[in-house]
């Protein structure tokens, strides 16, 4: 589709420009195409292939990405948990580390492809009797790898590292990514931060990992913490660092009510938001470390000036790449790791794919290609959203596009601006595409805020019911009217 962008450097100085979302071309009123003077095109980029649960996506025998779900126990039970109503699996364990490692001689895994290993929960460090075991079988059975090794990395909310675990993670070449929000922290759960010997550890570690480039504070966007420059000026505060790593950044989806509740409603929360989000960001010039999205910005500006086309874009996730799997250690191939092989997908369909032991026959039918959506093709930041969730289906997905548009509309605003040297979009105009989405900031139309429909107060109840190598979890949430 081709938008129409009406932008401004200031009052006396506005502009048209004409954005083609599928060609991925940015014009203005006179013609000029915005170009690199000689545009390249990526030799090896393939083509993205549509699926959904009638046209399963498959996965190849040569992987890349090895990401691991140790279980879903946690012990947090965080509001907006991705996780918190999923149904829990059968418990792994160390035992079943000899037959994983086995299973995994189904794959083409080669040096010159390389190996990346992600371990998750869950909380992975409640696995750590089977974490620290299985990492090490990883590294023995590619040890003879000349010119390169096995990459490992993994997600923790930091409560439960130890001095003994963190010297290993430091060891074994582990990058991690610590889950926490900031000032927003008290939304989401816990905050190990609030332990003296915790934080102590934790900066500890930090420190020596920040030095190597291996950790990042991760940190979620929700309509409780909506600000990337009060989170940054938190962990410099925190830290010391003002070069502090700031990992994530994105806006919450919303899996389920804890999800949509801690979403953006109103009209008026999703322009405070979008504007906010871009002065942030404009009036520090960046300097807010939030690494993945103004990876965003950057990656979006260079696929305009070289043109790469919607044919080549793939998933926010990464997951519909073939060379990227999903699995447990019995082996069964499942849609992502924040997932289990009990739960059904919002499409109707088992999140269970297959298994490594009949791997040729492995398809995901839970999943939907953005190409497959309603609006996807029709909407002006696809290159920048990459179609969001690709389980999501219904309410939740309406609610997580929506949270999406107003997360990404300000990354192409900031992303125009750069590439027209000074021009800020104010609206942009496509067929179909709604008038707040239009108004980008709020600033130029009148807008009938949406009926809110009544809500009816639930209650939802996590209890700690089980313990895992000596650390007490919660069972899988239930609502209680």
């Amino acid at each position: 589709m081709i938008f129409e962008i009406f932008a401004e450097k200031n009052e006396n100085d506005k502009k048209v420009f004409y954005y083609d979302n599928m060609k991925n071309i940015l014009s203005d009123d006179t013609g000029f195409v915005y170009e690199y003077p000689n545009p390249k095109t990526n030799p090896n980029a393939k083509k993205t292939i549509p699926f959904d649960k009638n046209n399963p996506l498959k996965k190849s025998k040569t992987v890349d990405t090895v990401k691991i779900q140790l279980g879903l126990s946690c012990n947090y039970s965080c509001d907006y948990c991705s996780q918190k109503f999923v149904e829990r699996p059968t418990e792994t364990s160390k035992k079943d580390i000899d037959s994983f490692m086995a299973m995994l001689d189904t794959l083409d895994i080669t040096e010159e492809t390389g190996l990346k290993v992600e371990f998750w929960g869950g909380e992975p460090l409640v696995y750590w009797k089977t974490l620290k075991p299985l990492a090490e079988a990883f590294k023995d059975k590619y040890a003879h790898w000349e010119k390169q090794k096995v990459r490992f990395s993994m997600v923790t909310n930091g409560s439960l590292l130890t001095r003994e675990i963190c010297s290993w993670l430091l060891y074994m070449g582990f990058n991690i990514g610590l889950s926490h929000d900031g000032p927003g922290q008290h939304v989401r759960g816990p905050d190990p931060f609030d332990d003296p010997e915790k934080k102590k550890i934790i900066l500890e570690f930090y420190k020596i990992m920040k030095s190597l480039n291996r950790m990042s504070f991760n940190s979620m966007m929700n309509n409780k913490n909506t600000s990337r420059k009060a989170i940054y000026e938190w962990f410099v505060e925190l830290t010391g660092d003002p070069d502090v790593n700031v990992g994530e950044g994105g806006f919450i989806d919303a899996y389920d009510e804890d999800g949509a509740n801690s979403s953006l409603d109103s009209l008026e929360e999703h322009f405070d938001y979008r504007r906010n989000s871009f002065n942030d960001i404009f009036s520090t010039e960046g300097k807010i470390n939030f690494g993945l999205t103004f990876q965003k910005i950057d990656s979006f500006t260079d696929s305009v000036l070289n043109h790469v086309e919607a044919d080549y874009v793939g998933q926010k996730c990464g997951m519909d790449d073939e060379n990227t799997i999903a699995v447990d250690l019995k082996g069964n191939i499942v849609t992502c790791q924040n997932v289990s092989v009990k739960e059904t997908s919002k499409n109707g369909e088992s999140h269970l794919g297959g298994n490594l032991n009949d791997y040729d026959n492995v398809e995901l039918k839970s999943v939907t290609h953005w190409m497959n959506r309603a609006n996807c093709k029709d909407c002006p930041v696809l290159h920048i959203c990459k179609g969001s969730c690709m389980y999501l289906d219904g309410k939740y997905w309406d609610i997580t596009c929506n949270n999406a548009y107003s997360d990404n509309i300000p990354l192409f605003a900031l992303s125009i601006e750069k590439i027209t040297q000074g021009y800020v979009p104010v609206t942009i105009k496509g067929d179909g595409l709604p008038l707040e989405r239009q108004d980008i900031w709020g600033t130029v139309y009148e807008h009938q805020e949406r009926e809110k429909k009544k809500v009816i107060p639930i209650k939802v109840v996590s209890e700690k019911v089980i313990v895992i190598d000596d650390v007490e979890v919660y069972s899988k949430s239930r609502v209680e009217t």
